[in-house]
């Protein structure tokens, strides 16, 4: 028996095996910190001008003073209801989908559950449809913090998929659907996802991807945070435009079971600090029982439930909101691509959803290969610490070389 003076220490960890796996991304997510903790602002003229994270401040003004109207209650201090939100806001949400996605079939209430922001949306989904080890096939380039929303709870592997040999794909073709059935065949039998970022599937696309996870049981999940800051401009004014799975007669297509829907406050709304998630499930009430078990964990706090919930029902507001923060991120495009232009920097032509575009940089850089784009990445990050903030395509699951996001806002 040991006593209490005992000073023997077991070697190893004292944690679970686990635990221990998430170290090494938890050192990664101090280094970020650090960068995001030291922005630049007028404040703080000699900090980091981040590249790298999709936030929309065009609308930050009017959103706080919209917000600062809305009285504390008594009862946010308590629980509330519903860990995975309100009857308020989950009917106000079924509104907005229902006047602005176009559904097939209306949206209830009851087939929403609301979480604390897109990626512990994402995890609950990885929790429920895919066991430890299970993958979610998502075509590149793709968003990063997928890896985490995936792995670091769930355990469920991110399982890229490339555009062909060096990209030779449209991404947003019904080509790339041959590219992720190659993918499932090198795989094996693995659970899968299919998403997008930034530009728009068109039907006869998103329809593909829908027989080939019919095909295979696969869960389709249809990542559509950038649903509503859509625009035109005068160089893309036949981009296509936003089509929500939600809108889609899928009889003959796909057993609706396996349709999810991920959507949030953080793009839509410019407000990715509320963090604020939502799921849709039309037809798999099992599965959103399911999770609506582990919602407690996730569980959006009641002011900003609240706070969403008073600006969706203000409908003069949200009308004006969406339109003139539409008309702010064509002007930040238009603005961003004649910067391009004016120095012979190629970029992909026609974006018209989201806040970035993809510009390739290598010809300025004199960079032709991927071990110079990581060379140089590499020496950019240690002039301005741990953790570069520019979104780079070798991170992005890219197949090129020296490309980045430019940020639009």
């Amino acid at each position: 028996m040991s006593s209490n003076n005992d000073t023997t220490i077991a070697s190893g960890s004292n944690f679970s095996i686990r635990g221990e796996a998430n170290v090494e991304a938890g050192k990664d997510w101090e280094k970020l910190a650090e960068v995001l903790g030291n922005v630049y602002t007028e404040a703080n003229p000699d900090g980091v001008i981040s590249l790298g994270v999709a936030e929309n401040s065009l609308f930050h003004t009017e959103l706080a003073e919209n917000f600062s109207k809305v009285p504390v209650q008594p009862a946010y201090f308590e629980y509330g209801s519903r860990p995975w939100g309100s009857l308020a806001l989950r009917s106000a949400l079924a509104d907005l989908f229902n006047d602005y996605f176009e559904p097939f079939c209306s949206v209830e209430s009851t087939q929403i559950v609301v979480a604390s922001g897109v990626s512990a949306v994402v995890d609950l989904v990885a929790f429920a449809t895919a066991d430890a080890s299970d993958g979610f096939l998502i075509g590149r380039p793709l968003y990063t913090g997928f890896h985490a929303d995936l792995d670091a709870r769930s355990k469920v592997r991110l399982l890229p998929v490339s555009c062909g040999v060096e990209g030779a794909v449209d991404p947003m073709s019904q080509e790339m659907v041959e590219c992720f059935e190659k993918e499932f065949r090198k795989q094996g039998e693995e659970r899968g996802q299919s998403t997008r970022f930034d530009l728009l599937q068109s039907v006869a696309t998103i329809k593909a991807y829908l027989r080939f996870c019919q095909k295979h049981q696969f869960h389709f999940i249809s990542d559509e945070v950038y649903a509503l800051p859509t625009f035109p401009t005068p160089t893309n004014t036949t981009s296509q435009p936003f089509v929500s799975v939600l809108s889609l007669d899928l009889r003959g297509l796909i057993n609706p079971k396996l349709i999810h829907f991920v959507y949030g406050m953080s793009k839509d709304f410019s407000s990715n600090g509320f963090r604020a998630g939502v799921l849709v499930s039309q037809s798999n009430a099992d599965m959103m029982r399911s999770i609506k078990s582990i919602a407690i964990f996730n569980w959006c706090s009641s002011i900003v439930d609240n706070l969403w919930t008073t600006l969706l029902k203000d409908k003069s507001f949200l009308q004006y909101y969406i339109s003139e923060n539409q008309k702010r991120l064509s002007e930040g495009y238009v603005r961003v691509i004649s910067w391009l232009d004016e120095r012979g920097i190629e970029y992909v032509h026609g974006g018209n959803s989201g806040f970035f575009v993809w510009a390739d940089f290598s010809k300025v850089l004199g960079i032709n290969t991927r071990a110079g784009s990581e060379e140089m990445m590499e020496n950019l990050t240690l002039e301005i610490g741990e953790v570069s903030q520019i979104a780079r395509s070798t991170k992005e699951g890219s197949k090129l070389d020296a490309q980045f996001q430019e940020k639009l806002v």
